[in-house]
């Protein structure tokens, strides 16, 4: 069998053996025995398989962290170390200065580590101590995971793109992160709601202050101010995705973002400029987790002739903490920003409304065509719950936004 013979085998056999069709054992079989006579073939044309997949993941807009946070979803836990080795493979055609700064620190974040390796499934093997059949077995699992993956908005630009001249960072203050993080970190960590909601509130606040403050640093007549927006991708647990994207949209709005959600992948796109959206990206990873518990703490639900109703309950309940929490949120951005002394607020207004016009052209240009949707309460318990647990928060914006 030539290799041209192999190529055309591999993704039918891909296919087959990700959605653990019956004739999966027969495509290995001949794979399998193939093998005998020549494993360094069969092994060849499976990573480059592997390797072409992989580009073209790239090339329908996924990232590194997008396709290794689905892949925890979709993959068994055995694969989920050779789609890692996979990515490294890919990226030992690129030279350093072709892959964004973004991207690399996803794929630090991830364990890639530098300098990339190529990817052995002989070597890979012996390392995890996976036999020969369940070996190809894994590589034709992943194959069919990564030949199945629709295309979305592309955030980063291609590896292998000569870099370009990156708009300035905005300057990160360790300090005021750090007390945000140990805020929200005590919100999680409490069993009070009501403390919850106050440190969360407070944190929003904090937020609110570091980000006019950057907008001030920002509000020279004299240099134009540079486009740093972008857009990051939240992916949330299931159940309830789109309750808990309208939870992410309402942390989000009030940070001057917008957001997309594609509920049959449970992620959220959100666009802002990049310390907006650092900020809630920090906050709606807290706030999920609180509201998950909150929803938790509930228990469950039974109507009148004890049939369930613990799912359409939790619905709702987030449904009407995100709104609530939405509501708690704009208002302590809003007095933060009142707060503003009147000799800098003629200079911040224009400032926001630019970072206002640069977020919506690189929304309409990443999302051209969006819908917004309704969703429709079927639970009054749960939202009048939901009310309640977003309602104890204690919140208060009286700081004034020091230069």
């Amino acid at each position: 069998m030539s290799d041209e013979e192999i190529l055309r085998l591999l993704p039918i056999a891909a296919s087959i053996v990700a959605v653990r069709d019956d004739r999966a054992d027969a495509q290995l079989a001949r794979l399998g025995a193939y093998d005998e006579r020549d494993q360094a073939q069969v092994d060849r044309c499976v990573e480059g398989f592997l390797a072409a997949l992989v580009r073209a993941t790239w090339e329908r807009g996924w990232s590194p962290a997008d396709v290794v946070e689905h892949g925890r979803r979709e993959l068994d836990a055995g694969i989920q170390p050779l789609l890692l080795a996979a990515i490294s493979s890919e990226h030992t055609k690129y030279g350093p200065n072709t892959l964004d700064p973004r991207w690399l620190d996803q794929l630090t974040d991830l364990g890639v580590s530098q300098p990339f390796a190529a990817l052995s499934l002989t070597d890979w093997a012996a390392a995890a101590r996976v036999g020969r059949y369940l070996t190809l077995h894994h590589a034709l699992s992943l194959a069919g995971f990564l030949q199945a993956l629709p295309i979305l908005a592309r955030l980063y630009p291609l590896p292998g793109t000569p870099a370009g001249r990156q708009a300035p960072a905005a300057p990160v203050n360790g300090k005021m992160l750090a007390r945000i993080r140990g805020l929200l970190a005590k919100a999680e960590a409490t069993e009070f709601p009501d403390e919850a909601e106050a440190l969360s509130g407070k944190a929003q606040e904090l937020m609110a202050k570091f980000s006019l403050d950057r907008a001030l640093v920002d509000a020279d007549p004299a240099v134009e101010l540079p486009d740093d927006s972008a857009a990051r991708r939240l992916w949330v647990d299931t159940p309830y995705v789109s309750a808990k994207a309208q939870l992410v949209g309402a942390v989000a709005s009030a940070n001057r973002c917008r957001t997309v959600v594609i509920d049959q992948l449970a992620v959220v796109t959100i666009v802002g400029a990049e310390l907006d959206l650092q900020l809630t990206e920090i906050l709606s990873t807290s706030l999920l987790v609180q509201a998950n518990r909150a929803m938790l703490a509930a228990g469950k639900q039974l109507g009148r002739r004890g049939e369930s109703r613990t799912r359409s309950f939790r619905q709702s309940f987030l449904m009407a903490y995100a709104q609530r929490i939405g509501e708690r949120l704009q208002a302590t951005a809003a007095a933060t920003q009142a707060a503003v002394p009147e000799a800098d607020a003629d200079r911040l207004l224009p400032v926001l409304t630019k970072r206002e016009e640069q977020v919506d052209a690189l929304f309409t240009r990443l999302f051209p065509n969006t819908t917004t949707r309704r969703t429709r309460i079927t639970n009054g318990a749960g939202w009048e719950a939901g009310l309640t647990a977003a309602d104890q928060a204690q919140l208060d914006a009286r700081r004034q936004v020091r230069r």
